[in-house]
């Protein structure tokens, strides 16, 4: 039985080291979500956050926070099949409960994430975790419309936009996030290579 228990825990450990970063970062923001009192979050509200941190990320610490995830152009914004493979792992890791629901102000079911398991130790620098409880505790009460106004008055969005026609949405297009505007001053301030 011991032996059992011990070689589940290297297990475990040996998944949290090699969980890849954007499902971190979903539990994370889902865990924080929780401490807020926000119950669940859609599936709209797990693509858009972790977009805006991406695009955070780099205006302020001129780098992005997720390296290996890709956003594309979609008709409510950002999407990114990366986030959605990760969500997918993590409902079946069972981290992640998902649920469908329907609410009396909009007509189309919506998917409730809700985290069920304790999250893992996380692997984000203790820098890292002060950066996303500051830009969470703004983005999480935010509602839908109120995310998609931030996704889209981004230099990447607009970037996209400009080049659209009118009434038309370039679905697929790989978002640019080279279109960000770094500022330099708050960088160097705030890097941690000093």
């Amino acid at each position: 039985m011991a032996v059992e228990i011990a070689i589940d825990c290297k297990k475990k450990l040996w998944y949290n080291r090699n969980m890849k970063r954007i499902e971190q970062l979903l539990i994370f923001i889902l865990d924080r979500a929780h401490k807020m009192g926000i119950k669940n979050l859609s599936s709209f509200q797990l693509f858009k956050i972790p977009y805006i941190i991406q695009v955070i990320s780099i205006k302020y610490a001129g780098i992005g926070f997720l390296s290996d995830v890709n956003f594309l152009r979609d008709k409510n914004g950002p999407i990114s099949i990366d986030i959605y493979n990760a969500k997918e792992v993590l409902i079946k890791k069972k981290y992640i409960d998902l649920q469908k629901s329907k609410k009396q102000d909009y007509d189309f079911e919506r998917y409730n994430h809700k985290l069920i398991k304790k999250p893992p130790k996380w692997t984000f620098s203790k820098g890292e975790m002060i950066f996303l409880d500051n830009f969470l505790s703004e983005l999480l009460p935010l509602s839908q419309k109120k995310l998609k106004e931030y996704a889209y008055n981004t230099e990447p969005m607009k970037h996209i936009m400009a080049q659209e026609k009118p009434g038309e949405i370039k679905k697929g297009v790989v978002i640019d996030f080279s279109k960000v505007i770094v500022d330099p001053d708050v960088v160097d301030v705030y890097s941690d290579t000093k």
